[in-house]
């Protein structure tokens, strides 16, 4: 949406830099996805997806700029739980092309659909996005309602501005010239609890092309009826210490929206990273909503 396009308007002028592409923490891969890689072609753009385990889909949806590997370790409890897992590589990563032209959430979503088409089998999915993820699950599961079961939303926004701390934080990290102390401070208030260490792979794998290309998609999106996430029920786990998406600017007002489809996960002792900080929590409750709705 705009206020996420604000947040990261500011990094276009990085694309300036000769050094770009020559940061170790910029637009390198952060650590490798676990899966089956597999690739498909749509509107003549390649799109990698990996593929995990059998049962009911659930499809993944990173952060921005971040690839699919951060959720390795969610996919391989949700697999370990009965699950399959298909997690779609954003566009400008690994080997999803970025495309030309403007994007809105609703193309992205057709990637999605597109890799269930390819997936084969029932078309009905469960949609977990992680930060700006979560718009693209609602948009899919907006656009393509009859296949939705689920929308899990791990550390949403999308209601509110960005903090102005946070979002000075969050443009820093996509800085190729930004080091040291510095950056680490940077990704710790941006995306962890006080006291949370990022591990090394949250320290890499921030890539700009592609966090410009969906900053710019939300705010093209003609319409906000992508917040809804169509008409399915809805698991939000809420970081307590997110300093991007506060929960007073997050959960609560999508608990406020969609009282009878909306179930809200508190999660302390988190930020706007919550995969690596825990685990065991996200997978819990992630798994007792899947159950819940499975059957249905």
């Amino acid at each position: 949406m705009k206020y996420f396009t604000v947040a990261l308007f500011g990094a276009g002028i990085l694309l300036a830099f000769g050094y770009l592409h020559l940061s170790p923490f910029t637009n390198t891969a952060a650590r490798d996805a676990d899966g089956t890689a597999k690739t498909i072609s749509r509107g003549g753009c390649t799109i990698e997806y990996y593929v995990q385990g059998t049962g009911s889909r659930v499809m993944l949806l990173a952060s921005a700029g971040r690839a699919v590997s951060d959720f390795n370790q969610h996919a391989s409890a949700l697999v370990d739980a009965g699950y399959k897992t298909v997690a779609v590589e954003a566009p400008g990563i690994g080997r999803s092309d970025l495309p030309e032209g403007d994007h809105h959430l609703y193309d992205l979503g057709s990637d999605a659909r597109a890799v269930i088409d390819a997936d084969g089998g029932e078309p009905t999915s469960f949609f977990i996005g992680h930060a700006f993820g979560n718009r693209v699950a609602r948009a899919t599961s907006l656009r393509y309602e009859k296949i939705s079961r689920g929308v899990i939303l791990l550390a949403a926004g999308g209601y509110k501005p960005v903090p102005k701390k946070a979002e000075i934080a969050l443009k820093n990290l996509f800085n190729p010239g930004r080091f040291g102390r510095l950056r680490l401070a940077d990704l710790k208030y941006a995306f962890f609890a006080d006291g949370n260490e990022p591990p090394d792979d949250w320290r890499r794998g921030w890539h700009i092309d592609t966090a410009l290309l969906q900053g710019a998609a939300s705010g093209l999106t003609p319409d906000k009826e992508w917040r809804s996430g169509g008409t399915a029920p809805m698991l939000v786990v809420q970081p307590a210490a997110d300093a991007i998406a506060p929960k007073e600017d997050a959960a609560d007002p999508l608990k406020a929206n969609y009282p009878d489809r909306v179930t809200v996960a508190l999660a302390e002792n988190a930020g706007h990273a919550l995969l690596p900080e825990q685990p065991d929590l996200v997978a819990g409750s992630v798994i007792a909503f899947l159950t819940a709705y499975s059957s249905e």
